[in-house]
């Protein structure tokens, strides 16, 4: 067994959820004492390379494509030299190899798109105007997004997609006391994104 590396090949929201989830994983991970690269070092250049994405997206331009590009190679160096440090540590070992947040070539399920996650539940959080989310896990999912509206006769825009590595104990805040929210969720892994689920609604406290 062995932590894949193909990041070349990810596209650039692939790549960005992919590096978020191992940076993620690997924080704080007694398996790994000394990561190489630093951790902090890989989330400089993650950012870097958000920044420059973001700009290229928003205007366009062929010389804010050459740069996001340019960005995108120093952050996939990074990964495979992360990913040649994993093996080196983990030898072999699954376990080990699946706490880094790294794919693998053990899973069966490996080459195949997430399916719509299941059983969404909302909750009132700790504080007033916080919503707790909960759902089921996918163990094909590498990661997964999350989006909110309050439900009216309007039929509002979905907001902004939020990531998380967790099917439990997602925090949803702030949010408008007195309205009702619903709230979707979906999978995602490097061979593509799963539907968003069904939507599940709360009245905020």
């Amino acid at each position: 067994m062995k932590a894949l590396i193909g990041f070349a090949k990810m596209r650039d929201d692939e790549l960005v959820m992919s590096c978020r989830t191992i940076i993620g994983a690997m924080t704080g991970n007694p398996k790994y004492p000394n990561p190489t690269p630093d951790l902090l070092d890989l989330e400089s250049i993650l950012e870097d390379f958000i920044t420059k994405l973001a700009v290229a997206r928003k205007r366009g331009s062929p010389e804010d494509t050459a740069l996001k590009n340019e960005s995108r190679e120093p952050l996939i160096v990074a990964l495979q030299q992360l990913g040649y440090y994993i093996n080196g540590v983990a030898q072999g070992h699954l376990s080990t190899l699946l706490s880094s947040g790294f794919p693998t070539n053990s899973a069966s399920f490996g080459n195949q798109v997430p399916l719509k996650i299941d059983n969404v539940r909302l909750s009132d959080g700790r504080q007033s105007g916080q919503v707790k989310l909960e759902f089921a896990p996918q163990k094909m999912a590498t990661i997964y997004e999350y989006r909110y509206r309050i439900r009216d006769d309007f039929e509002q825009l979905w907001g902004d997609r939020f990531t998380t590595t967790s099917s439990r104990g997602n925090i949803i805040a702030p949010l408008e006391i007195g309205k009702f929210y619903e709230v979707q969720v979906r999978a995602v892994n490097t061979q593509g994104t799963g539907d968003w689920s069904d939507a599940a609604s709360i009245l905020v406290r």
